[in-house]
């Protein structure tokens, strides 16, 4: 017994050892296949949202707001959940990068309606497709007057007007600049009174507008209702945690406390997926 003792506690150092090596070795191929993200996806896509962020800056914000949730969180919950925290805060690149194209999309949206007037009475005076593109990305605010300046500059490096439009179509999303990107090539193509057309889909979408607004405002108290009932759950165990810790660590260590969070979560998404589906309608 006492012969074999130093080879077990030399071979559980030596496991212990090449454990804690791949144990790095794994957090360094994590890191960088983080780091690889942020540079390649997220800061490219940034960029295509006239938004000048560089990789370093991303990392930065990323890391620090995930070491501050984690401390923060550290001092009133169990480590499992800090760690939940920690890794909300390096996801943020991506939840900005959502953030940011929605509003984006939609503030072109809204702007789009008296573009599209602007450009038909442009066509009405005589002007050609191109300069009413040019008067627009010269007088429109942004975010739309910098995607009709990106078409003219495509347009200047040798594209053709329907493959501007298409890319801008993909950028921005939406079915609105769809039907625009539509109209003028059916315009090219078989010919037509453009600016007719254009004042005529202004309209649509000017009521499409006005007819979301009213869905918005009817369905804002669900949407509410909603969030609430995905907050409250979290902070009334985090206020019984700081109140009874004991009691509540089991539902972190023990497989029953756990599985009741798996099962609390799932329903939850459940919740959140059947809220978003009710409160969604399409116009």
């Amino acid at each position: 017994m006492t012969a074999t003792s130093p080879n077990i506690l030399i071979l559980s150092g030596l496991t212990g050892i090449f454990g804690f090596i791949a144990v790095i070795d794994l957090l360094r191929v994590v890191i960088e296949r983080y780091r690889q993200h942020v540079n390649q996806e997220i800061h490219t896509d940034l960029r295509a949202q006239f938004i000048e962020l560089s990789p370093r800056q991303l990392l930065t914000f990323a890391c620090g707001l995930a070491f501050t949730l984690f401390s923060i969180t550290l001092i009133f919950l169990p480590w499992p959940v800090a760690a939940g925290f920690a890794l909300t805060g390096l996801l943020s690149p991506r939840f900005l990068l959502r953030l940011v194209e929605k509003r984006r999309r939609k503030d072109a949206i809204r702007q789009l309606p008296e573009a599209l007037k602007a450009l038909a009475s442009a066509l009405r005076a005589g002007t050609s497709l191109n300069k009413g593109l040019e008067q627009l990305a010269r007088r429109q605010p942004p975010p739309l007057a910098q995607e009709f300046a990106l078409v003219i500059s495509k347009q200047q490096l040798g594209e053709s007007l329907e493959t501007a439009l298409d890319d801008m179509a993909k950028r921005i999303g939406g079915e609105e600049i769809t039907l625009f990107q539509n109209a003028v090539a059916i315009s090219h193509r078989v010919g037509g009174d453009l600016a007719d057309t254009l004042d005529r889909l202004s309209m649509t979408l000017r009521e499409r507008a006005q007819m979301e607004s009213r869905i918005q405002a009817l369905t804002a108290m669900g949407r509410m209702q909603g969030r609430v009932m995905c907050i409250l759950p979290v902070a009334i165990t985090g206020v019984l945690y700081m109140q009874q810790p004991r009691m509540m660590e089991r539902l972190f260590t023990e497989p029953i406390g756990l599985g009741v969070l798996v099962l609390a979560g799932v329903m939850m998404l459940l919740a959140i997926i059947s809220i978003r589906r009710i409160v969604a309608i399409d116009v």
